[in-house]
């Protein structure tokens, strides 16, 4: 009896702590799945006050202090979109993925508009150095330095304020631009080659057929026949870079805790750091961190625009990509190709337990994994344990990922 009366009061008193508060927050409309303003319930609170909560707390900058609800509203609508799309992350990890290490997350510092590079020593690096805008990073925990004054500290999510750069200033991998470029190259030399062999077939017909009687293959109107779809085609080539420059958007921002995607993706990192610790970006820890936030999203886009807070043009899952070498680059490492593939492995092994087998591949790749090996082992592996025919599942896996280039 004394046990249950202390259970109850245990219960009790985590209800009284359990606080819900009410504020305007960025949200996916359900129709159009476009950014609407909408009154939310953030729930877990521990502070009538302020963005501190059961397992989140929103900071701003280097503080350790919760933002409080009275402060400034862009920095309140910031916090209160982060706080929200956190939770709803943690409860499909949680409730849907049903994962007993998030479950035990110790509680997290999210930081926003926070600038400052992460030292892995000194948690923040030193003001002086070039501060950062317009992207998200999910730091691990770390012991501190008790020698100069730093003290441990959590897994974190900082999100950076958002700053307008102009696209010259911008040092980026336009890899659909690349791709478009070298078709075009290869087009404009392989009409190069047709003109050249039709003018040298005019001239063979010309001078070697007795029964000739057609124009001069040297006259007006046979060398602009021969030659007018090579000048279309030059003319195109050397104006595409003005071309672009011109009509493409002069400037970049990214607002990172306003994009649910974002929040969702950064979280991921955090949910699979367990077997994919927080060290460096990869194309393949990326791509995972894309395959989840797609899932809590319920959509294959990644990040689409949102005119006010970003001019970034996100990823695509069902975007038909081949398998590059480029991919493998750190450069590469945010392109769309490996969350591509793993939303339509999730199609291969059958969406009902599509799920688990993602959360599965986890153990079976590292942080290190590359695509064309790694991952495909690792898939091939959470196929032995998880598929319910192993042989003919793994038969259609190496299918799909033929198709895709591998």
């Amino acid at each position: 009896m004394k046990t249950k009366i202390l259970v109850l009061l245990s219960l009790f008193s985590f209800s009284a702590l359990a606080i819900d508060h009410e504020m305007e927050a960025l949200v996916r409309s359900d129709l159009a799945n476009m950014p609407v303003t909408e009154k939310v319930t953030l729930t877990n609170l521990v502070s009538e006050d302020s963005f501190d909560g059961e397992f989140f707390k929103i900071v701003k900058g280097k503080s350790q202090d919760a933002v409080k609800f009275s402060e400034e509203k862009h920095l309140t609508f910031r916090a209160a979109t982060a706080y929200y799309h956190l939770m709803k992350a943690r409860s499909f990890f949680v409730d849907v993925v049903k994962s007993e290490y998030v479950k035990n997350i110790p509680k997290m510092t999210i930081r926003i508009e926070h600038s400052n590079q992460f030292s892995e020593l000194g948690h923040f690096a030193h003001d002086n150095l070039e501060p950062q805008f317009n992207n998200a990073l999910t730091i691990p925990a770390g012991k501190g330095l008790e020698s100069r004054g730093v003290q441990p500290w959590g897994m974190e999510i900082w999100f950076r304020p958002s700053k307008k750069i102009n696209i010259k200033d911008l040092r980026v991998n336009n890899l659909q631009q690349q791709e478009f470029q070298v078709l075009l190259s290869q087009f404009r030399d392989q009409i190069r080659m047709q003109s050249l062999q039709r003018f040298l077939s005019n001239i063979a017909v010309a001078y070697t057929n007795n029964d000739y009687q057609g124009p001069s293959p040297f006259s007006q109107e046979s060398l602009i026949r021969t030659v007018g779809s090579t000048l279309i085609i030059e003319a195109g080539y050397l104006l595409m870079d003005p071309l672009t420059k011109m009509l493409s958007r002069k400037w970049y921002w990214l607002d990172t805790a306003m994009i649910p995607e974002i929040i969702y993706h950064e979280y991921s990192h955090a949910a699979l750091s367990d077997a994919l610790v927080l060290s460096h970006s990869t194309a393949v820890i990326e791509g995972m961190a894309d395959f989840f936030a797609g899932q809590i999203a319920d959509s294959p886009k990644l990040a689409t625009r949102i005119k006010k807070y970003n001019t970034y043009n996100g990823k695509n899952a069902k975007r038909k990509q081949d398998y590059m070498i480029q991919f493998e680059m750190q450069d590469y490492a945010n392109t769309d190709f490996v969350f591509g593939m793993l939303w339509e492995m999730k199609k291969v092994v059958g969406d009902k337990q599509g799920l688990d087998f993602m959360y599965s591949l986890r153990k079976n790749i590292t942080t290190n994994s590359g695509i064309r090996n790694e991952l495909i082992e690792g898939i091939l592996n959470t196929c032995d344990e998880m598929c319910e025919m192993p042989f003919n599942d793994k038969i259609r896996i190496l299918k799909a990922l033929n198709l895709k280039g591998l």
